[in-house]
């Protein structure tokens, strides 16, 4: 019984059974492979473990290819959150080639990696930091009566740091654009910095803005060159060295008025009344090195057709010393040979 049984199974008809199991076998086949494509995705990269005092180079590749196969339907999908990372851990100031890392199980099932890059060239610089000034953007035109006199920000400058040669390519930092469009008086606000990818700000992301207008009647400008910066209030014991010794002034007013105004009418100065000496200790209060002095100036005519608009710089630095004489008036007595023994 057995016997017929395997008989029929295996000998009798074989041949159409050896051509039904050749078909069924192709049509698997076909079912499982021959509708599998490839494809290719544009993985975004995220520079991990960098030291902190490196930065990447502007220009760095920012996507990597990666192709994928699968059957037709497995292949749409949604690539979002998706990500291939490099590792930046053990990093240098160069260029230098680093292993790219992609985690296969982000793939849906039934799709796989065909091909992805191992490494990828990246260059990094080392950082540096400097002050800058803070330039704010208006946009718009105040009511036809006005106009903008000066827009300025809180603090007026800021330190930043960053790749070396964006660092140094930074002039100033913009504010966004502060819209003064019909305005009829001055107002102050918040208003956000615009920074640069990859400068650090020290998390000041953001400044006080103060708006001054003045009516148009004050229509002519004109700036005056070379004028002397005076210090008042120097204790009599102290020299003073300055960075600059003279400054730019711009004023507004009636032309009439600053036709009229002569050079010898405006004094610029800063106020060194904090700054003292002290005799009994021979040191200088609070500091004998002061950086960033506000300059001040005004108009000793007093004609209020004439104001002035800015000063450039609009602060100093300052060395102060004591003068000789005094030194030698606090100078210890030297006792004479022989005495104290």
């Amino acid at each position: 019984m057995i016997w017929r049984v395997l008989r029929y199974i295996f000998i009798e008809d074989y041949i159409a059974k050896l051509v039904c199991f050749g078909i069924g076998t192709g049509l698997w086949f076909y079912v499982e492979f021959a509708r599998v494509s490839q494809t290719t995705l544009n993985i975004p990269i995220e520079y991990i473990k960098k030291p902190v005092n490196l930065f990447l180079k502007q220009g760095q590749t920012r996507f990597v290819k990666v192709a994928i196969r699968g059957r037709d339907e497995f292949l749409k999908f949604s690539t979002a959150g998706m990500k291939a990372e490099v590792n930046l851990s053990n990093a240098q100031s160069g260029e230098a080639k680093y292993p790219v890392i992609f985690d296969a199980r982000q793939l849906p099932e039934r799709v796989e990696i065909a091909q992805k890059p191992e490494t990828l060239t990246v260059a990094l610089e080392k950082g540096a930091a400097k002050k800058v000034p803070v330039h704010v953007v208006t946009s718009g035109n105040p009511d036809g009566a006005w106009k903008v006199q000066k827009a300025v920000a809180t603090p007026n400058e800021i330190e930043i740091d960053g790749p070396e040669a964006l660092v140094a390519s930074l002039g100033a930092i913009d504010t966004e654009p502060v819209d003064v469009e019909g305005i009829t008086r001055g107002f102050s606000r918040k208003v956000n910095l615009r920074i640069a990818d990859q400068i650090s700000t020290d998390k000041v992301r953001n400044v006080n803005v103060r708006i001054d207008l003045v009516p148009k009647t004050f229509s002519e400008e004109q700036q005056f060159d070379q004028i002397p910066l005076k210090i008042q209030n120097l204790d009599a014991a102290l020299d003073a060295a300055l960075s600059d010794t003279t400054v730019q002034v711009l004023v507004q007013g009636e032309g009439a008025a600053i036709k009229k105004l002569k050079s010898s009418e405006i004094y610029v100065f800063i106020n060194a009344e904090d700054t003292r000496y002290n005799a009994r200790t021979g040191n200088i209060l609070p500091y004998a090195n002061e950086s960033g002095m506000p300059v001040k100036a005004r108009l000793l005519s007093g004609n209020k057709k004439v104001q002035i608009v800015a000063v450039t710089p609009d602060k100093v630095n300052v060395r102060f010393t004591v003068k000789p004489d005094y030194v030698k008036k606090t100078a210890p007595a030297t006792p004479a040979p022989g005495e104290g023994n």
